[in-house]
């Protein structure tokens, strides 16, 4: 039995090698133009072996994307957040983590945002991942604003993505907090005039 368990074990070793390996690959030449040899010499495998694991490259970004879903933190901070501290203070947490999360997946939003300009899916499954996460935004500002869930559920989607676009196209090349410190702060107060009338 322990045998199997280590054998176990390395598997799922290698598959995480071999999602994390496509990820880079995606992310640096695109998924159309990756091949699974492109992938397996970046795993340091033989592009059989990812037929055992997955059944396409297809197979293979969907298992990108369950694997380094930014969801899971959110939903960590979200649990964590403080009904007893000012909606500022949570906000402000929320949206570092979410900072956070996008840092630590840095290569996943570089490949998904260049992907989705040429696939409708992955296009999709972005808008879903940002819709779910500010969802669970929503749930817990509910209660304390006086503007409607649709409005905002409008506000913080439209927030979240900026924020996104921002990491994207400035955030990730700058050096130091500051800066991203000072975004978060004044986005926040924006917010706060929206859903605080």
């Amino acid at each position: 039995m322990e045998t199997r368990t280590n054998r176990q074990q390395k598997s799922l070793e290698t598959k995480n090698k071999l999602i994390d390996a496509a990820l880079r690959t995606f992310s640096r030449k695109g998924f159309k133009e990756s091949t699974t040899k492109d992938i397996a010499k970046e795993a340091g495998v033989t592009d059989g072996l990812i037929y055992h694991y997955f059944q396409s490259k297809e197979d293979l970004l969907w298992a990108i994307f369950e694997k380094y879903t930014l969801l899971d933190s959110l939903e960590e901070t979200v649990s964590r957040l403080d009904s007893n501290q000012p909606l500022q203070h949570n906000l402000t947490i929320y949206f570092q983590s979410l900072f956070r999360s996008l840092d630590e997946s840095q290569d996943l939003i570089v490949m998904c945002f260049g992907e989705a300009q040429r696939n409708d899916d992955i296009r999709r499954k972005i808008q879903e991942i940002i819709g779910r996460g500010a969802e669970l935004l929503v749930t817990f500002l509910e209660p304390k604003v006086r503007i409607g869930r649709r409005e905002l559920s409008i506000a913080v989607r439209n927030l979240q993505t900026a924020m996104v676009f921002h990491f994207l196209t400035v955030d990730r090349f700058m050096e130091g907090g500051k800066a991203r410190q000072e975004y978060i702060e004044i986005s926040v107060r924006q917010l706060l005039k929206i859903i605080a009338e």
